[in-house]
């Protein structure tokens, strides 16, 4: 009897739990993308910044585009760590972004929309949507 007992009120619990996730799952997803949008703002900040430094002390000198770009950065000292993904960073510093992993053209549009930017989802080299934090990236 006391197995039954606790058999039902795990099934009760399970249940409830499931239910919870079932009307709350919007919640938890928006959640994620806004965690994983303000990660990618401030990691886009520390690389505006550090190149905002570079161009400050080094006027005349470039030091390239992209994965070029960074490890330069962080060999001189103006970044203590790269950040994790594979970002894409114009060499004027005006463009910088990274594709998210298993981003896609809803999510894209969800994080923008997130932003406040509406739900769009522009290409990464749309001269229009330069304010948009989030783009998509060809494949």
């Amino acid at each position: 009897m006391y197995h039954l007992i606790v058999g039902a009120i795990s099934v009760a619990v399970f249940a409830a739990l499931s239910f919870l996730v079932w009307l709350g799952g919007h919640q938890f997803t928006d959640a994620k993308l806004r965690a994983e949008l303000v990660a990618a703002q401030q990691q886009e900040q520390q690389i505006g910044a550090a190149l905002t430094l570079y161009k400050q002390e080094n006027f005349r000198s470039s030091i390239g585009e992209n994965a070029a770009l960074l490890d330069g950065l962080h060999g001189a000292g103006y970044l203590k760590d790269i950040p994790p993904g594979s970002w894409f960073v114009s060499s004027d510093g005006k463009r910088i972004g990274k594709p998210l992993d298993g981003q896609t053209p809803a999510s894209c549009a969800r994080m923008n929309e997130l932003a406040g930017f509406g739900a769009v989802c522009p290409p990464c080299d749309s001269e229009t949507d330069k304010a948009v934090p989030i783009c998509q990236q060809p494949l």
